[in-house]
């Protein structure tokens, strides 16, 4: 009888808890049925560091211990972090496959490098003549704008142009409904002197207080007494904001000031809309707002990776404008009623486009910086936050996600369908479902790229790289350098600061393994996309891709 009462509690024990679980589970799908075209807030700092943030949840504890962030902090505890995600090695070439779903290789993308990939230092001998880029998106492209305006949706962009060569192309052939795209640089006519200046608004002879774009313009004036009051203070964090009363206002300020009066008109609409919002902070120049750089002046810092004040400051700034645009979303008319808030059905993501630039900043545990295909200069932060769909202070350690990935990912949260494949591919997978917590990792999901084709002064040469998530969840990152045909091996997983290639020294018959299989699956990678590799200074010949088999030629 004991033993049968004792299987018998087991049994109704094991029951209830599977019961439990399908229910949660199916609550959680419940949910996300009923929970429809959420609005979509994309928010994308420019060149902030995987360490930049003061969350332990978006860098594995190693978040700053000088800068503070603390409303990114908090987005990160009500949503889900990635602690593997990825970028292009600068601004351009992230921003293109953001857009397009696709990698550099990509019919409609093409953008490898911010420029050219001509950008070789000055007495760098090059033995490879690179291919010509695309330097900006091509016009017929289907733009992840255009894909969710399919579904209905009002789409917006609000911030750095990049990607595209003119501000109008946002509109005229990526879809975009309200287009505040913009440079950071002002140019304006003072005291009879032209002036370029960076991220403060100007005041022009003719014009008056400006930015680089009209639509900016009734958000140069000057800081006055009722902005400080009631925008300012609110946010402040050790800070004084009446320092600035009479002063230019910054551009990151004006940005957020027509985010929240876009959040505060649509709240009322009853389609979804999509907001792109490209900060062009913390790039440099750093200029951030002087009240902050105050705050910064007084404190010193606990971390030894980060000391410089200016750049602190430039981070909470960002910080406090993103803490604005999530305000606006719990109370849009900001009349401190929340009954109208629209939080509950948006989803937020917050991104950065590549690794913290070393001299502002320094990206240590990470090796190295933005402009790089190591560690610190393609991971970044990135949390995404959708309450009821997905589950608040989760971090997951295990999935990799790119910025091609963002497009299927949206498009399937929005419930859209991606476009015809033979008209614009997409190279991303959606994470949906490990958003939804149907899944820790995608099995179909295991691998990322990056190839680059040319030179960009010391940082970057030209190389393919693939990262490769095992079925142990270790991660590994394969460099193959074109100009020695030479090979470099990490296992991120135990050596986050890719400081031991394994293939040094006598490599082990199993890393000599991994590392073929992973260097077979980079060169189909490049054979399927016809990915350009240059042709030899000496000869004209077209450079070759990695042999099958290359990595042999190492022995044990």
């Amino acid at each position: 009888m004991k033993i049968f009462s004792k299987i018998s509690i087991f049994i109704c024990a094991t029951i209830l808890f599977v019961g439990c679980k399908t229910s949660l589970s199916s609550e959680k799908s419940k949910n996300t049925e009923e929970k429809q075209n959420p609005n979509i807030i994309f928010i994308m700092a420019d060149d902030l560091g995987w360490t930049d943030l003061s969350s332990p949840n978006t860098s594995l504890d190693n978040g700053s211990k000088y800068y503070e962030s603390p409303n990114i902090d908090k987005l990160a505890k009500e949503g889900k972090s990635f602690t593997y995600a990825y970028t292009q090695q600068n601004c351009q070439p992230t921003r293109a496959a953001l857009h397009t779903g696709q990698y550099a290789t990509g019919l409609q993308n093409g953008v490898y490098n911010v420029g050219s990939l001509k950008r070789a230092s000055k007495g760098i001998v090059t033995s490879i003549k690179p291919p010509v880029q695309n330097n900006y998106l091509q016009e017929e492209c289907v733009s992840m704008f255009e894909t969710l305006k399919t579904v209905g949706y009002h789409t917006a962009w609000f911030g750095k142009l990049h990607a595209i060569k003119k501000e109008a192309h946002a509109a005229t052939y990526l879809g975009v409904d309200y287009n505040l795209a913009l440079r950071k640089e002002t140019n304006a006519t003072v005291n009879g002197v032209k002036v370029k200046n960076e991220f403060f608004a100007q005041n022009d002879d003719a014009k008056g207080w400006i930015f680089n774009h009209v639509g900016l313009k009734d958000y140069a004036q000057p800081y006055d007494a009722s902005y400080i009051k009631n925008v300012l203070v609110p946010m402040k964090n050790g800070n004084d904001p009446w320092l600035l009363e009479g002063t230019p206002k910054h551009l990151t300020d004006a940005l957020g000031d027509a985010v929240v009066d876009y959040i505060k008109d649509r709240s009322q609409e009853k389609e979804p809309f999509f907001a792109y919002v490209p900060f062009h902070a913390v790039h440099v120049s750093i200029l951030p707002r002087p009240d902050l750089e105050a705050k910064y002046e007084a404190k010193t810092s606990q971390d030894p990776r980060h000391k410089r004040v200016n750049y602190a400051a430039f981070v909470e700034l960002l910080d406090q404008t993103v803490g604005r645009v999530l305000n606006a979303l719990d109370d849009p008319n900001g009349d401190g009623n929340t009954q109208d808030g629209i939080a509950e059905n948006t989803l937020v993501v917050f991104y950065s486009d590549n690794g913290g630039f070393m001299g502002p900043t320094d990206n240590t545990p990470l090796r190295l910086r933005k402009g790089t295909y190591y560690e610190g200069g393609v991971r970044v932060p990135l949390i995404f936050k959708y309450p009821g769909v997905i589950s608040p202070n989760t971090v997951n350690t295990a999935q990799e996600v790119h910025a091609i990935d963002f497009y299927p990912t949206l498009a399937e949260m929005a419930g859209a369908e991606l476009p015809d494949s033979q008209k614009h591919e997409i190279d991303g997978k959606s994470v949906a479902p490990v958003l939804r917590e149907e899944t820790e990792v995608l099995d179909d999901k295991t691998e990322l790229y990056w190839h680059f084709p040319g030179y960009m002064d010391v940082r970057n040469m030209p190389q393919s790289v693939i990262h490769y998530r095992d079925t142990d969840n270790q991660h590994y990152k394969l460099f193959y350098l074109y100009e020695d045909d030479s090979y470099e091996l990490y296992n991120l997983s135990k050596d986050i600061g890719e400081t031991v290639n394994l293939l040094d020294e006598s490599p082990s018959q199993k890393t000599l393994y991994l590392a073929n299989k992973m260097n077979n699956k980079l060169r189909e990678w490049l054979m399927k996309r016809d990915a350009p590799t240059g042709t030899w200074a000496k000869n004209g010949e077209k450079v070759p891709y990695p042999q099958i088999d290359g990595i042999q030629k190492y022995k044990i």
